[in-house]
């Protein structure tokens, strides 16, 4: 990323897919607070990135202004992914009111209260996949833990068959790290990835049981029943966001573990003290490192113009370093306290899964921590995401440990 004239013009090199961005992106956000806090970019046909705390924060406060819609003013396609997402992400990719009903519909069904209710089948899930390698000494932090046990767990509160969870995963994974211009190859295995889902819907609909779409499918919306159509949307979206998001910042925080001893250590003395600490690990290592907007109509940020049209980028993670709200951001803190993070999302469209992927990264430290306290990285044969635009994550993660004793004879549900 380059600044041209900070003096003069708001005009910057800035490409969030970039593998630049990828390797420097703390330091390019860092720069652009500083220098260019309201910069444009032609990347991707042209965007604003918002990329100080309170700028982002008040954009997304204002849902009238900053549009989530996949549609906005007849034109499309939009949405919060730029660029676009191949499908709708429904309904985060609606406004008012057309949105509210449906962010009605689900509030419920992602409470704290319920999400705790689910706390015991993530632990056990952890375990489970904990078991197939604890006499081993050596798993993948990635392949082996931090991608089955939020894919299990998605694919068990959706009602999916969890066996298929590889399925359903592996093309998640992979399409969210590819950089956007090389995804076309990984396009048709999503969609029909998304037609085994459709099928599934239809057939739950004759025969409802446990699991989201069973909720989804007896739902009504102004007393009609909720289309296939969108029942897929959301379900496409609840995927999306569990499948990657957590298995990307549970990565990045057991890594930071074990290249930091003493904050491990005292993780390990205190584990008390692990669910302050992954509320650190979520700003630190924001999973999603930004969203977008479209406007509605002209807006003045910090002196300059953005007009009706304008796709803005609302930066998470450089938000999540602001020195004006956080002290000391670049490093972790792992008491941290307030902790004013913007990862899930700020107003009407926060994360709706937020406590679920609480519950799946303390989960996963604590078991960690319990279960092979003694774990070190191969950083020479891990690699991370090449492209960070849409999630901060790693392909791989391999990890050597002192073996110990399997808790349990479950299998792993579709070991490939």
């Amino acid at each position: 990323m380059t600044v041209f004239d900070e003096q003069t013009t708001t005009s910057v090199e800035f490409d969030h897919h970039s593998e630049e961005y990828a390797v420097n992106g703390a330091a390019i956000n860092a720069e652009l607070r500083a220098k260019c806090p309201v910069a444009h970019t032609d990347a991707h046909g042209g965007f604003w990135v918002l990329s100080r705390y309170d700028d982002v924060v008040a954009a997304a406060k204002n849902d009238e202004a900053f549009a989530s819609g996949h549609t906005v003013n007849g034109v499309s396609p939009l949405g919060v992914i730029i660029p676009p997402a191949p499908v709708p992400m429904l309904p985060i990719e609606m406004d008012p009111p057309e949105y509210t009903p449906y962010r009605k519909l689900l509030n419920p069904l992602f409470s704290p209260a319920v999400s705790k209710t689910w706390a015991p089948r993530v632990t056990k899930w952890v375990d489970v996949c904990i078991d197939q390698v604890i006499e081993k000494g050596s798993f993948d932090l990635v392949d082996d833990l931090a991608n089955p046990v939020p894919s299990l767990f998605t694919c068990e509160f959706l009602g999916l068959p969890v066996e298929d969870w590889y399925d359903y995963a592996d093309i998640q994974h992979k399409i969210i790290y590819t950089p956007p211009d090389e995804r076309e190859p990984l396009l048709v295995r999503y969609m029909e990835t998304l037609g085994r889902v459709h099928s599934i819907i239809e057939e739950t609909r004759k025969n409802p049981g446990e699991g989201l779409i069973s909720d989804l499918v007896r739902a009504e919306i102004d007393g009609e029943p909720v289309a296939t159509e969108m029942v897929l949307a959301m379900v496409n979206l609840v995927m999306a966001g569990g499948f990657d998001t957590t298995t990307a910042v549970t990565v990045n925080a057991l890594i930071y573990l074990a290249d930091n001893p003493v904050a491990r250590q005292q993780l390990i003395d205190e584990p008390g003290m692990i669910p302050q600490a992954c509320e650190e690990f979520l700003r630190y290592f924001t999973p999603q490192p930004a969203l977008a907007r479209t406007l509605t109509k002209p807006v003045k940020v910090r002196d300059v113009e953005l007009n009706t049209g304008d796709r803005v980028l609302l930066s998470w993670a450089s938000a999540n370093r602001d020195e004006t709200v956080f002290e000391c951001p670049e490093e972790v803190v792992l008491d941290r306290f307030p902790n004013r993070h913007t990862t899930f999302g700020i107003g009407v469209h926060r994360c709706l899964g937020s406590h679920i992927a609480r519950s799946e990264l303390i989960a996963m430290v604590t078991r960690v921590l319990a279960r092979m306290p003694d774990y070190r990285i191969d950083h020479d044969a891990a690699t991370r995401y090449t492209s960070i635009g849409v999630i901060n994550g790693w392909i791989n993660a391999p990890a050597t440990f002192t073996p110990g004793k399997r808790l349990g004879d479950e299998p792993l549900p579709g070991a490939r």
